[in-house]
């Protein structure tokens, strides 16, 4: 197994009500099997500069030699041993972070050796899903988030999503009336909170987007108040989407049964990689909750092409006439490469 990291900085940093996005780089994973074969895997972090390389230190030190010489066919197994293996500093974290990327790659090295995409393997129940652009941070004054939103629709986009949390509740209303008039009123447009709300605050700002036609309010609360959740949830009209930070299929769980979600949204590093994804996804499926991503990317993408009730792909506008996910008439197409392969 090889690993390696790269430091990150955006040029132009963007801003969610919670923190400033400068970029933090990434952690990569490659696994050799005997044959040559490689699978790839990576988590990736949008600020904290020197997370990469602790990630790194501990895919190197703790994760690959549980690795080593093992059958790298039998992934389910892997991951349960190395759970067992970092139980004693907890599954959260960083260490969520590792197993993910390792399971990616993992699932990257059998679909090649299979020479098809992975959700062939696992029963893929379509090949295309409705994607939605994330596009409206908050640092955009008012006509930068009139563009950026309207940039998304032109490209091919059937929703957008902004982000919300102004000082004052006037100052997010001004904001989605804006951003409707631009992309207009038949267009699903979904805000997010990131977690910065008290239940009181986030009460009274729902119901206000409700009444705006708001297609989903996301994260208002602290990602692991599942009793504020299931109260907010009951209270309010607007559906409560929430999940980006929750680690195992054990948090999800919770919010599945006290009903504290009425659309989950998880993250491909933090819930666990594939393998532990598709169990969420399977969860949310029985207790009939919509499953829609937090990023992109083609391994979420197969995910979701499995996931019984996946709704949504989240992603950015693609740069270049041959990024990905490729659109057509407002769904990202499956990828065609073998394991994780776009092409």
């Amino acid at each position: 197994m090889r690993v390696a990291y790269s430091p990150g900085r955006h040029d132009h940093p963007v801003r969610d009500a919670l923190q400033t996005l400068s970029g933090g780089g990434s952690a990569q994973v490659t696994i050799v099997a005997d044959n040559g074969l490689e699978g790839l895997g990576s988590a990736s972090f949008g600020r904290v500069d020197g997370a990469p390389g602790v990630l790194a230190a501990l895919l190197e030190n703790v994760i690959a030699p549980v690795l080593i010489g093992r059958d790298a066919g039998n992934v389910p197994g892997l991951i349960e041993d190395l759970k067992v293996e970092t139980e004693y500093f907890g599954h959260g974290g960083l260490t969520r972070f590792a197993i993910s990327a390792v399971d990616t790659a993992l699932w990257d090295l059998v679909g090649k050796a299979h020479g098809v995409p992975c959700y062939q393997l696992w029963g893929a129940q379509r090949d295309r899903l409705p994607a939605y652009a994330m596009v409206g941070w908050l640092n955009y004054d008012l006509d930068d988030l009139r563009r950026h939103c309207l940039r998304a629709v032109e490209h091919g986009f059937r929703a957008v999503k902004m982000k919300v949390g102004s000082p004052t509740l006037e100052e997010d209303l001004e904001r989605i009336r804006a951003v409707r008039a631009e992309i207009g009123t038949d267009l699903p447009l979904m805000v997010d909170a990131n977690q910065v709300f008290g239940y009181t605050e986030a009460l009274q700002r729902g119901k206000a987007f409700a009444e705006l036609g708001v297609a989903w309010f996301e994260e208002p609360l602290v990602a692991h108040d599942v009793d504020g959740y299931a109260e907010l949830t009951s209270a309010l009209a607007i559906p409560v989407a929430t999940g980006e930070n929750l680690y195992g299929k054990e948090e999800f769980m919770r919010f599945f049964s006290r009903r504290a979600c009425r659309i989950i949204q998880p993250d491909l590093r933090r819930a666990g990689g594939p393998t532990e994804v598709r169990m969420v996804a399977a969860l949310a499926a029985s207790f009939g909750v919509p499953y829609a991503s937090h990023g992109g990317g083609a391994a979420a993408l197969s995910v979701l092409l499995c996931a019984p009730s996946a709704i949504w792909l989240e992603t950015g506008i693609p740069q270049g006439e041959r990024a990905f996910p490729l659109l057509e008439d407002g769904f990202a197409l499956s990828p065609k490469g073998a394991g994780f392969a776009w092409e």
